[in-house]
């Protein structure tokens, strides 16, 4: 348990100490404003704009989480089913008059 709480405090301290940026990083290149002038040439195979296309959810998100929940779900179930069988049943005597 101690080394578990350790572990989690030294991640806790040592995120913020990772996220400051450096004072080595070079400075990006200035981005120009002058932009082409349009010299009138058409494409010879015009591409359609898509615009936003849906983004697809990973397989892991798809699969694999409703995965784990439902295992998660059937072992709290056969838990509780065992708790119960083993240990409430063991409380009560069956008195015979």
């Amino acid at each position: 348990m101690l080394l578990l709480t350790v572990g989690a405090l030294s991640v806790a301290f040592a995120s913020p100490v990772m996220a400051v940026e450096s004072d080595d990083a070079p400075e990006p290149a200035p981005v120009s404003e002058d932009a082409p002038e349009p010299s009138g040439l058409e494409p010879a195979v015009p591409i359609p704009d898509e615009g936003a296309t849906e983004a697809v959810p990973d397989w892991t998100y798809r699969y694999l989480i409703p995965t784990g929940l439902a295992l998660t779900v059937v072992v709290v179930l056969i838990t509780s089913i065992q708790y119960f069988t083993n240990v409430v049943r063991k409380r009560y005597r069956i008195v015979e008059e």
